[in-house]
């Protein structure tokens, strides 16, 4: 009886030495994950049950894209940023809707909640900006033509999306090249 009591007590310190002295390392958190935990915090503690639901779907949606078959190896910022921007244009859409049906209560609650969520992304390109980085990418290719619409897309693919939404940087390259 001894000796088990003696061997499970090793096994936990072990482990517990094992877990302390390890030097796997584990995935570092990204900011805007903790800032929206905070803030979570926040209107919870100042009794704000809107802003508490909007950001607590966002949590939701993140762990629903991190159950998911097609989530990304790695949570980033960036990953969090495209999540909200796809719950902003959600919101939009059920604005536009409401509006549509008579609804302006419901369409000014989608809006409200839509600006919420803008608070947590980074400040976004003019189009001015996209276009000049875009005239800049072609100059760099050689692109003439819409043919070389790929090979642009493919060098302007390290655009943080975030910042420059994808449709809108394709949007800029195909009036670009069909300038030339």
């Amino acid at each position: 009886m001894f000796a088990r009591a003696a061997i499970r007590s090793f096994t936990r310190q072990s482990t517990r030495t094992a877990l302390f002295y390890t030097t796997e390392t584990a995935p570092a958190t990204p900011q805007l994950l903790l800032r929206i935990k905070a803030d979570v915090k926040v209107a919870m503690r100042a009794k704000d049950k809107e802003r508490l639901a909007v950001v607590k779907g966002i949590l939701s949606d993140l762990t629903y894209l991190e159950k998911s078959p097609q989530a990304p190896a790695q949570v980033t910022d960036s990953v969090i940023q495209q999540l909200i921007q796809k719950s902003i244009k959600k919101r939009q859409e059920a604005a536009l809707s409401f509006a549509g049906a008579g609804r302006q209560d419901m369409a000014d609650q989608e809006n409200k909640e839509a600006e919420m969520l803008k608070v947590y992304l980074p400040q976004a390109m003019t189009s001015q900006e996209i276009e000049a980085e875009v005239r800049r990418v072609v100059k760099e290719q050689g692109a003439t033509n819409a043919k070389d619409m790929g090979k642009v897309m493919k060098e302007l693919g390290s655009l943080d999306p975030a910042r420059a939404p994808k449709k809108d940087v394709s949007d800029m390259v195909k009036k670009v090249l069909a300038e030339l």
